[in-house]
């Protein structure tokens, strides 16, 4: 496999796993501070067993690291640039938006091509 193949498969796994509503939530809050998984849940409104599995997937994926502390796990982002990857994402689906808008007006202003006839 080719280093090229390599590098690409890797991204399609980062992007799996921020493929998940849930799980840009549970990112969202760690951007915020660090968190167990009982207040991922009751932020999320998953089950615990639930937020487990997707906190694993993100620890896979290095997005994610989790700092023991007795019988409790402290959840955190492995790195700022967790959120900036987040907030592009944002940013282009905005502007995806704009654009949207801006042809629906464009196509709205438009007269049609034949009128109706009465």
């Amino acid at each position: 496999m080719s280093a090229e193949t390599v590098r690409f498969a890797l991204f399609a796994e980062v992007f799996a796993a921020l493929a998940h509503p849930k799980r840009l939530e549970m990112i969202h809050y760690l951007g915020e501070r660090q968190r167990n998984a009982g207040e991922l849940a009751e932020l999320t409104g998953l089950s615990k067993a639930n937020v487990s599995q997707h906190l694993s997937i993100l620890k896979a994926r290095g997005l994610v690291h989790c700092d023991k502390c007795g019988t409790f796990c402290h959840y955190r982002l492995t790195s700022p640039k967790v959120l900036e990857t987040c907030e592009i994402v944002r940013q282009l689906i905005l502007e995806q938006m704009d654009i949207t808008t801006t042809y629906r007006q464009q196509l709205a202003e438009v007269f049609p091509l034949h009128k109706k006839s009465s």
